[in-house]
């Protein structure tokens, strides 16, 4: 179950690897982008290397040397995030030397750890190395270097990411650093949790948790795998996800965003129909590649619909001829439901008029609708109904609130709508 498991994720990253370096030959590749390519065949490569099979195979040419090529590649790994990192956040140049000096560090290290391994010989393991840290120090300190440059390194990421899906534009983007931080967590606590091991091993104390210096069935049993299978398998998956969720996150959420248009759209449906069989010069020409698409159509009929409350101007009542006649019918109602009826007795009352050619003695002049929505308690403001425009989301709430109420009295509604269209 551990080799699928490992096979599946490393397939991943090999996956998001060749989708981004479609990109790496443009000559506007964003930068960071051969970094990111390198951090996720290595993150790849370390979970084939590790795997139980290949192990089997690995230990017939060098005593567990498949833990070693894999923890050098997974410190590869940590080397290519501190690249990434240095690429976008720091000018070029900068950028540049920086990323030498910690090729210099990462040659060390791997040295370094290398060296410390072949002087420690072991006999072939599967799995952890578990008690055989006792009495090694070499081996002890192969481990606590790998722990320092790995924590280092993704400790610098979560910072970075966690400081900038704040401010981040795309919906895509904020979700992918958010995740690339969550990765970069789990694969620090794998890390505190590696070192605890390792230095208890050393000074021949008991496990901390059951199943420590167990070999691993599963990424969950016995628990003690938990920290050393499945962290790093849930860390290596996030980092993956994370990193190429801005690429193709839009994409595969396009089906969502179609249902949550066409749902706007079908709301709006019943307001926007009663304006332009009453006022057909308001419904605007469909043409260009996105005539098809309820995002255009929603767009539109915003418009059409804004276009149609402002002919009507000359023909609403004043508010307190509206509130007489709405309430009654909002006094079971919140105030933003109440507000909506209102709002939608005041367009029938004016389209009505409208279609009769009497324009209304205190008429009120309004671009949009006739009275803002109430304050929900949120900050964010809401400039639908105050006329401004500049909240889309906003107002096409508000909109289809109306609509919906509009749609209540569907008999009241097709009276209008088939009247006589008496011009003024």
């Amino acid at each position: 179950m551990i080799n699928v498991v490992f096979w599946t994720v490393a397939a991943a990253a090999f996956v998001a690897a060749g989708f981004k370096a479609y990109n790496l030959r443009s000559p506007d590749a964003p930068p960071g982008l051969g970094s990111t390519c390198l951090l996720l065949v290595t993150i790849g490569l370390a979970l084939v290397l590790i795997s139980d099979g290949a192990q089997q195979a690995e230990n017939a040419l060098y005593p567990n040397l498949g833990r070693l090529l894999s923890n050098l590649c997974t410190t590869v790994a940590a080397f290519a995030a501190l690249a990434h990192q240095l690429s976008v956040t720091c000018p070029q140049v900068e950028a540049r030397v920086r990323i030498r000096r910690w090729l210099v560090a990462l040659l060390a290290a791997v040295t370094a750890m290398t060296g410390l391994f072949v002087a420690s010989p072991l006999p072939p393991v599967i799995g952890d190395f578990g008690p055989l840290y006792r009495g090694r120090p070499a081996l002890v300190g192969y481990i606590l270097i790998f722990v320092v440059f790995l924590g280092w390194s993704f400790t610098r990421l979560a910072v970075i990411t966690a400081k900038y899906a704040g401010p981040a534009a795309r919906p895509a983007l904020r979700t992918g650093l958010r995740i690339v931080t969550l990765g970069c967590v789990l694969l620090v606590v794998y890390l505190v949790e590696k070192t605890v091991v390792v230095v208890s091993q050393w000074l021949q104390l008991g496990p901390l948790v059951p199943g420590q210096d167990q070999p691993c069935t599963s990424p969950l049993h016995p628990p003690g795998c938990v920290f050393a299978v499945g962290l790093p398998l849930l860390a290596a998956l996030a980092i993956t996800i994370g990193m190429t969720l801005p690429a193709w996150g839009p994409a595969a959420a396009a089906p969502v965003r179609w249902l949550r248009y066409w749902r706007i759209y079908r709301r709006l449906d019943p307001l926007w129909r009663a304006l332009a069989a009453a006022m057909p010069q308001i419904v605007l020409p469909r043409n260009g590649p996105d005539r098809f698409s309820y995002r255009y159509g929603v767009h539109r009929r915003v418009i059409e619909i804004r276009d149609g409350l402002l002919i009507l101007g000359p023909y609403r009542h004043s508010k307190g001829t509206c509130r007489v006649e709405t309430s009654a019918g909002g006094a079971e109602l919140d105030a933003r439901q109440a507000a909506a009826l209102h709002e939608a007795t005041s367009v029938r009352m004016a389209l009505a008029a409208y279609l009769s050619g009497h324009p209304a003695e205190t008429p009120i002049y309004n671009t949009t609708l006739a009275e803002a929505a109430p304050p929900t308690g949120r900050e964010r403001r809401d400039t639908t109904t105050s006329g401004t425009g500049s909240d889309l989301g906003s107002e096409v709430d508000w909109l289809m609130r109306v609509s919906l109420a509009f749609s209540a009295s569907a008999d009241l509604v097709e009276a209008l709508v088939e009247a006589p269209r008496t011009r003024p």
